[in-house]
């Protein structure tokens, strides 16, 4: 995945796990599992400098897991393909 010119994050690093959403839906709220979560791992990747690494924990430390998983969802679209991107383009920004 292309985070900009100089950051490329390898597509084996970026996991997505898959779960109900919450709220309203419809008759398929309680049987779809449409809610993408994504889990990167920010302390082992080997794409990011150094300085950008820690720049990144510091500022996004409440987003971090103890085993160093960035984590990030939506939930926004009643279909899986639909929520990844908005998790993408969340890691982008």
């Amino acid at each position: 995945m292309l985070i900009d010119d100089s950051i490329t994050i390898p597509d084996e690093e970026l996991k997505f796990t898959f779960s109900r959403s919450s709220g309203p839906g419809g008759q398929n709220v309680n049987k779809v599992n449409s809610k993408a979560t994504l889990h990167w791992n920010v302390v082992e990747t080997l794409c990011l400098p150094e300085d950008v690494r820690q720049r990144f924990r510091t500022q996004f430390k409440t987003r971090i897991s103890q085993a160093g998983d960035v984590v990030l969802y939506s939930q926004q679209y009643r279909d899986q393909p639909k929520n990844v991107e908005p998790c993408l383009e969340q890691l982008r920004a």
